[in-house]
């Protein structure tokens, strides 16, 4: 075995966290997996992984390999995807990161007519924290827009532009005075995002969100928070306050008439959704057709 494969077994332990993890995904024993760590190691002379009972984390040498290894890695499979392109079949396999309500509410139901348009693709999904993207070692990472990425590293383009608004369910809006302004909130239950959360400040941009007319903020108070925006939308769906959520992630809500807009002149200030992928001296034609169906799906007027 040469330290190349070495190298890409390090780079499975790394982003699978454990050895035994990489283990199941190569179909071999932990044993050789340490095994061929520890001659990669030997190889280079120096310590790549700290190895405890329960976890193993990076050394600063092994960190610097490992990202190293994920643009060689890359560039490999460029140069494989780049011979396979000439028949000009898009094929492959796309590996595709977002934080969880991008993923499930977002990406993956505008997803069916690409992968009908081409049979020949395979997609994985990863839901990955916002603050890890864009994630090494996935073709394409889709989030909000983030300002400090390694512009020298990938390539970002904007998608679409969004915003918050208020929505509650008709049953919970039914049993209360109706709202009439910002300052109708105090008396309501807020569905709050976060940890630890029992009060908050909500901001407000009041006109169409190219020609702000004025600004408003609210503190809010309610009694059931959570980190996990499918919680508050559950939790609004039954009818246990109002939420403050991206029209973008509930449309099946709207649809169905679960939830329904309150006070909708108020919104936050516009977000915009970008997707991000490596830097490469050629971009796979499977990554190439993806990424002009997304363009496509979120179109903007001219």
């Amino acid at each position: 075995m040469d330290s190349f494969q070495r190298a890409l077994i390090f780079k499975t332990v790394v982003e699978n966290q454990t050895m035994a993890a990489a283990a199941r995904i190569m179909s071999v024993s932990p044993s050789v997996i340490s095994k061929r760590i520890t001659e990669l190691e030997a190889a280079m002379g120096v310590q790549l992984l700290r190895r405890t009972t329960r976890r193993i984390t990076l050394t600063e040498a092994g960190s610097n390999f490992y990202h190293r290894m994920v643009s060689l890695h890359g560039q490999w499979q460029t140069l494989l995807d780049e011979t396979q392109d000439l028949g000009k079949n898009p094929r492959g396999r796309l590996t595709l990161a977002a934080p969880s309500p991008l993923l499930n509410r977002v990406l993956l139901p505008r997803l069916g007519p690409f992968l009908s348009e081409n049979p020949d693709i395979d997609i994985e999904f990863k839901s990955a924290a916002y603050e890890t993207l864009p994630l090494a070692g996935v073709d394409l990472s889709l989030a909000r827009q983030i300002d400090d990425f390694d512009s020298m590293a990938y390539v970002g383009q904007r998608l679409c532009r969004y915003y918050n608004q208020l929505f509650a369910s008709p049953n919970y809006l039914a049993q209360r005075k109706p709202l009439s302004d910002s300052d109708d909130l105090r008396s309501n239950a807020c569905l709050l995002y976060g940890e630890n959360t029992k009060a908050t400040t909500w901001h407000f941009y009041c006109g169409d969100n190219t020609d702000v007319t004025s600004e408003a903020s609210v503190d809010v108070s309610g009694r059931l928070s959570s980190n996990n925006t499918e919680a508050l939308i559950a939790a609004a769906c039954q009818g246990q306050g109002i939420a403050y959520v991206p029209e973008l992630i509930i449309q099946d809500e709207i649809e169905r008439g679960d939830l329904v807009p309150v006070l909708p002149h108020l919104k936050s200030k516009t977000f915009e959704m970008w997707f991000y992928y490596q830097k490469l001296d050629f971009v796979p034609l499977k990554l190439r057709v993806l990424l002009d169906f997304l363009k496509q799906q979120w179109k903007e007027p001219a």
